[in-house]
């Protein structure tokens, strides 16, 4: 299946290269972007992010909707991800992950709203959800901004963490 390359004022978004794995490890490697996520996605070597890739690259290759790498185009500079991804509930999630670097520049709002546009006109959704971990006040933010919801009867418990449910409708986004 052809994924979207998908592009706003500042950013393309590309499906992920196996190249892109060194980038991935040092995402995944830092402490101040994982704190809010599974210990299990942190990873001790680059061979770890390039396993993942060419597992997920695969796997994607049948998929509708994906996460992708997120590079700003005045420089080519590879920021993160953001994207896509269909949950075992059958629920359409959105998910999104930069280097501590690049935050409070509003990548993550930038390339959430590139990736809610296409699920609701090419995708034809009705619902995305996404979820942030209780403490991680950036993610929330950038969940509100883009219109999202807070559904607190949904929120949950898992991998350790409490996560914060987030609903956003094809009505509501428009």
């Amino acid at each position: 299946m052809e994924h979207p390359f998908l592009n706003t004022g500042r950013l393309s978004i590309r499906p992920f290269l196996l190249s892109d794995a060194e980038e991935l490890f040092q995402l995944n490697a830092s402490e101040q972007v994982m704190r809010y996520l599974p210990k299990d996605e942190v990873y001790d070597q680059e061979e770890q992010a390039e396993q993942f890739l060419k597992a997920y690259i695969d796997k994607s290759d049948g998929l509708e909707f994906v996460r992708q790498a997120v590079l700003r185009k005045s420089d080519g500079c590879w920021l993160g991800w953001c994207g896509l991804a269909k949950q075992e509930n059958g629920e359409i999630d959105l998910g999104f992950r930069f280097h501590e670097k690049e935050w409070g520049r509003g990548y993550a709002s930038e390339s959430g709203r590139a990736w809610l546009e296409y699920g609701f006109r090419v995708g034809r959704l009705n619902q995305i959800v996404a979820r942030a971990a209780q403490d991680n006040l950036g993610s929330q933010r950038v969940l509100e901004k883009l219109g999202f919801r807070r559904e607190a009867e949904k929120d949950h418990a898992e991998h350790g963490l409490f996560w914060l449910r987030y609903e956003l409708s094809q009505a509501d986004f428009f």
